[in-house]
C-alpha cells in the first residue's frame, strides 16, 4: 500500500473511531447503554466505515493501483463547503449543488465532447436526486432538516 493511501486510511479510521466513541460518550448521549435508538444508525455506519477502512490496510492489490491524495482535495473542499452552506441556503439546495459539483468535478474524460449536453444531463440528474431526497426525508420519514433561504 502506498504512503498516501495509508495516510487517508488512517484518517478515515480515526474519524470513524471518534464518531463511534462519541455515540457512546455520556457527554453527547446521557444514557449510552440504554434502549436509545437515536444513536443506533450512527453507530452502525461508524462501525461499518471502520471495518471497511481496516480492510484497506490488508489490501494486496498486485495491479499497482494507487490513490492520488491530490485527487481527494476537491472532494474534501466540497464537503467543507456543503457543511458550511447547509444552514444558510438549506439542505435541499446545498445537497443539489454538492451533488452537481461532485459529478462535474469527478467526470470521465470522454464526457467533454459535448459540454452543454453533459451539463444539462447532470443538472437534471442532480434535480432528480434532490427530489428523491425530498420524498424520502420530508414526505416519507418526516425528518426536519436544516432550513435556509429557500426551504
Amino acid at each position: 500500500m502506498n504512503q498516501y493511501l495509508k495516510i487517508s486510511t488512517l484518517i478515515v479510521t480515526a474519524l470513524a473511531a471518534i464518531l463511534l466513541f462519541t455515540s457512546f460518550d455520556e457527554v453527547f448521549n446521557p444514557n449510552p447503554w440504554s434502549e436509545n435508538e437515536d444513536y443506533l444508525f450512527p453507530r452502525f455506519i461508524a462501525g461499518a466505515i471502520m471495518v471497511l477502512a481496516l480492510f484497506l490496510w490488508f489490501d494486496r492489490d498486485g495491479k499497482g493501483k494507487s490513490t492520488n491524495f491530490m485527487d481527494l482535495l476537491p472532494g474534501l473542499g466540497l464537503i467543507l463547503a456543503y457543511i458550511l452552506s447547509m444552514n444558510t441556503i438549506g439542505f435541499y439546495l446545498a445537497s443539489m449543488m454538492m451533488f452537481f459539483a461532485v459529478i462535474m468535478i469527478y467526470k470521465k474524460p470522454e464526457e467533454t465532447k459535448n459540454f452543454w449536453r453533459v451539463l444539462l444531463i447532470k443538472l437534471s440528474i442532480s434535480a432528480v436526486f434532490t427530489l428523491i431526497l425530498y420524498g424520502l426525508f420530508t414526505l416519507m420519514l418526516k425528518v426536519r432538516l436544516p432550513g435556509g433561504l429557500f426551504f
